[in-house]
């Protein structure tokens, strides 16, 4: 990991800004882990109301399934991923993470969301910002009101009413060690700097942004597991402004994993001063590229990079009774399951 972000002052909210923001970033995605791919997709299709917009497997290790979520649609902005590992263990929080995932949903909604959690069995409190419930593998949601309405086109066909259904990512938690490493970091790769009063960066949307902690145990390491977050997505327009993230990544010395072309989006992987990893995802082409838009999520698919896979790594979950069936069992009705 790259030193080359050390700064004389000692506070997070001292860095003067030097230049603009290059690029209004809003989020993209957030990619977690889950042990339990029936209970997940019962949480995040049939009480929450997403859609399942891609089935799929993670493409470094097929053998992994993948489950992405988002509205009607699957536009960016709008979607929550899993990795899903069988028998993984919990994670533990230590020196860093990115922890939690924040929601919208449309004001004067709270007591539907409130009574909906109440009638799933699914514990609820109400807080200053709007509502907190957790998921089957412990992951912090927090369901925020903001003056915003899906779209007849972004709804999805389910029992939750259009005027409630959630709209969108609007953000998570970064632990961090070092603060001055921290807000540098963000500040000379992307123009992004910490708000003084909130401990924030802004993302372009109402109530959006990233929002940054103190890590609970800087002198341990934290471990993967269930709940835990692997990456969030911030958007870039295209595939120029995107490279010139990466080789700007590269200019400060950070710490680069990869680039990969996703096929739906192609995108950069950087990990910040406390190894959170942070991804920069182009807005095109898209959930619809290799499946009509209409029948997304409703089967195992991979994008064309992958296709010539498809019957392998078909056969390979038949034979461990995996049917790619979340969208037939969950987004009309199907009975709750246990966790």
């Amino acid at each position: 990991m790259s030193n080359s972000f050390t700064l004389s002052s000692s506070s997070i909210f001292q860095l003067v800004v030097e230049r603009s923001v290059i690029t209004v970033f809003k989020p993209h995605h957030i990619s977690l882990l889950t042990g339990n791919a029936n209970a997940n997709a019962h949480f995040y299709i049939q009480i929450l109301g997403l859609r399942i917009v891609k089935n799929s497997v993670n493409q470094e290790a097929t053998h992994i399934r993948h489950l992405y979520y988002g509205n009607n649609l699957g536009e960016p902005g709008s979607v929550v991923t899993f990795f899903v590992l069988d028998q993984l263990g919990h994670r533990q929080d230590a020196n860093h993470g990115l922890n939690g995932i924040r929601l919208g949903i449309p004001e004067q909604q709270i007591d539907f969301w409130l009574n909906r959690f109440m009638q799933f069995n699914v514990p609820v409190s109400q807080t200053q910002a709007g509502l907190h419930v957790t998921d089957p593998d412990g992951v912090a949601l927090d369901l925020i009101p903001v003056n915003q309405q899906l779209t007849a086109k972004q709804v999805v066909p389910n029992d939750v009413p259009a005027n409630a259904q959630i709209t969108g990512l609007l953000g998570t938690t970064i632990a961090y060690v070092d603060p001055v490493l921290t807000a540098h970091f963000y500040q000379e790769w992307l123009g992004l700097s910490l708000d003084p009063s909130k401990t924030t960066i802004p993302l372009l949307g109402e109530q959006a942004g990233l929002v940054f902690q103190a890590a609970t145990d800087p002198a341990h390491r934290s471990r993967m597991g269930r709940g835990s977050v692997d990456h969030v997505a911030l958007q870039v327009p295209d595939l120029n402004t995107l490279f010139d993230y990466y080789q700007r990544a590269i200019n400060l010395g950070a710490n680069v994993e990869l680039y990969r072309d996703r096929g739906w989006f192609q995108s950069i992987y950087v990990r910040d001063p406390s190894d959170n990893r942070i991804e920069l995802a182009t807005i095109t082409p898209g959930f619809a590229l290799e499946e009509p838009a209409d029948i997304m999520g409703q089967q195992l698919s991979l994008p064309p990079l992958f296709a010539d896979q498809t019957k392998t790594i078909a056969q390979w979950y038949a034979q461990r009774g995996v049917k790619f069936d979340e969208a037939a069992r969950f987004e009309h009705g199907g009975q709750p399951v246990s966790n």
